[in-house]
């Protein structure tokens, strides 16, 4: 059995707060970092990543030297013995530090690629795992320890090293899946472009699977968020479809290509005559009408009674998670709430979107 993303942090958590080692197993770019970063911040935690397959043997902890002569003991009868101390890497010492300084503020230590580091690797993280300490250095209780593994199947293409028998026995193992709701939740929470959400919303599989060499996954559609967001005219639609093929393979950036032309084709001017607006709006998806009505939103830097007339409009044809998607944009994303209060006391349109957007907001935290 494998779990998506929201059910996968949460048995995370459970694992966690029951003194345990959550061990995340999944496919690489599925999001077991960014489930790592969400916990951290729903637990108010401060968050520290080591990545196991960059590391190496001594990374952590390595001798030096006696530092002064205190540290030479002269014996009668087997010469000069050195005590050699261990230098400490830098992530440990600010985890100590932060600790000692944040006595009641819980730690994560996430060990991402543990199985894609060498043996040698993997075996000197083994005291930190399961005595919670690296030669004198003792964790502090705060401090809990996450680990990320990709899945060592033979079909999975992955270079990966077979974990110790004592690391797989004493941590808690999740497997992980892709869940397309999930990542649709995360990607309206987290500014993705909203033609890569309405094509995923329309292709589900597509997410994550594909017929060319390069496979799709949520992170490399991420990626293409952050290129469509910059595309424009002074690039060459060859080039977008090429850097879109580098990142989900050429057959999937072709249809999304296509994707993007017809959504083009069926754009509605939001500034054309409000009841031809309201129309073409009721006939669309619940994602369309959002995506058309976010993009309004964002694109007013001056506001008017017809602005706000049009804003309260436009959101009473939304869901209410639709409508809560919308103030949130106008509270905290494009400054406008202010100017919707300040020009409340002399619109009525102000005031009653002002009113509105203040309920959406209350019936969000009820």
């Amino acid at each position: 059995m494998a779990l998506g993303f929201i059910k996968t942090m949460q048995a995370v958590d459970l694992i966690e707060k029951s003194g345990a080692v959550a061990n995340i197993v999944g496919l690489a770019g599925i999001g077991k970092s960014a489930l790592v970063n969400r916990l951290a911040e729903q637990n108010c935690a401060k968050l520290f990543t080591t990545v196991v397959s960059l590391s190496e043997k001594g990374d952590l902890a390595i001798p030096v030297p006696p530092l002064t002569n205190k540290s030479f003991i002269e014996t009668d009868k087997y010469g000069t013995l050195a005590d050699v101390k261990f230098g400490y890497s830098h992530t440990i010492i600010e985890i100590i530090k932060y600790a000692e300084a944040n006595p009641d503020k819980p730690i994560y230590w996430f060990l991402d690629e543990f199985n894609r580091g060498t043996s040698d690797v993997q075996s000197e993280l083994m005291n930190l795992v399961l005595q919670r300490r690296i030669n004198s250095v003792v964790l502090p209780k705060q401090v809990h320890i996450i680990i990320a593994e990709n899945p060592d199947d033979m079909n999975a293409n992955y270079d990966v090293y077979a974990s110790d028998d004592a690391i797989t026995d004493r941590t808690v193992r999740v497997n992980m899946r892709t869940d397309v709701n999930d990542w649709l939740d995360w990607a309206k929470d987290n500014q993705i472009n909203q033609q890569v959400i309405n094509f995923i919303n329309e292709n589900n599989l597509l997410l994550d699977q594909g017929n060319d060499e390069i496979k799709p996954t949520p992170r490399s559609w991420q990626r293409v968020s952050n290129i469509v967001n910059q595309y424009n005219d002074d690039y060459d639609e060859d080039i977008l479809k090429e850097v879109i093929s580098g990142n989900v393979g050429p057959s999937i950036a072709e249809s999304f290509i296509k994707f993007m032309h017809k959504s083009g084709d069926d754009k509605i001017n939001l500034n054309d005559n409000l009841q031809d607006v309201v129309d073409k709006l009721a006939s669309k998806d619940e994602v369309a009408k959002q995506s058309l009505v976010s993009e309004y939103v964002k694109s007013v830097s001056t506001l008017s009674d017809d602005i706000c007339y049009r804003f309260k409009t436009f959101i009473d044809l939304l869901s209410s998670d639709g409508q809560y998607a919308i103030a949130r944009i106008l509270i905290n994303d494009t400054g406008l709430i202010d100017d919707i209060y300040n020009k409340s006391e002399t619109s009525l349109a102000a005031k009653q979107l002002y009113d509105e957007l203040t309920q959406i907001s209350f019936n969000a935290y009820r």
